[in-house]
């Protein structure tokens, strides 16, 4: 007896499901394996020993070391993308510094809740090679200039001072790079994720003068 449509259709769903959660696992190992060993010295070998799958199932998904070290770039890349959002400048939007601070504070946020990427972006990926390079300079390329964005209209509005918006921005980027490798490898000495923002926001608005100092 043939079953009814639906059921057929809700099966597809379960093994699509199933199929999404088995990519997700590996992953999960393949990002464990990487942040200890770096690129180089993993190999699908070591992924799988350590997801505990067969060597047939990990090449179901993947079709090797290079491809899932990808897409697991790709991975930490996109959810950056999603967090770091346009400056507003329509009326009665939140002040456009307010806004890069809130885009610090996500992105940050992400970083220090997830240190196996954050690794692999700042150091494996990190010239390997021209592809994963053009992958990581498109993406600094966008930061860049959602923060030029914000400064130009800083300026504008009486809130930053005239400068050279592309290398200042360039500086604050270059900062929010070391301030997340920091996070992630010396978590016990840094002060709450709050404090970390609040600091990097003022640092890259102000420096390290005092205001007496600076006028």
């Amino acid at each position: 007896m043939r079953r009814p449509s639906r059921w057929r259709t809700g099966g597809v769903v379960v093994h699509k499901e199933l199929k999404e959660a088995r990519r997700n696992q590996i992953l999960f190992f393949a990002k464990q394996v990487f942040s200890q060993k770096g690129y180089h010295n993993a190999s699908v070998s070591d992924i799988i020993e350590s997801a505990g799958i067969a060597r047939g199932t990990f090449y179901l998904y993947f079709t090797s070391k290079r491809d899932i070290f990808d897409s697991l770039l790709e991975e930490v890349l996109k959810e950056l993308r999603q967090r770091i959002r346009p400056i507003d400048l329509s009326p009665g939007a939140p002040d456009p510094l307010a806004q890069v601070k809130a885009n610090i504070g996500r992105v940050l946020e992400f970083l220090v809740h997830d240190p196996e990427l954050t690794k692999i972006l700042l150091h494996q990926a990190t010239g390997l090679d021209e592809r994963s390079a053009a992958m990581l300079q498109t993406f600094y390329d966008r930061v860049l200039s959602l923060i030029e964005r914000s400064l130009e209209h800083g300026i504008r509005m009486g809130l930053v001072r005239p400068c050279q918006t592309r290398i200042v921005a360039s500086c604050i980027l270059g900062t929010m790079k070391e301030v997340a490798d920091q996070l992630t490898t010396h978590r016990e000495n840094l002060p709450p994720l709050e404090v970390v923002v609040e600091e990097l926001f003022n640092f890259g608005l102000r420096g390290v003068f005092a205001r007496s100092a600076a006028s």
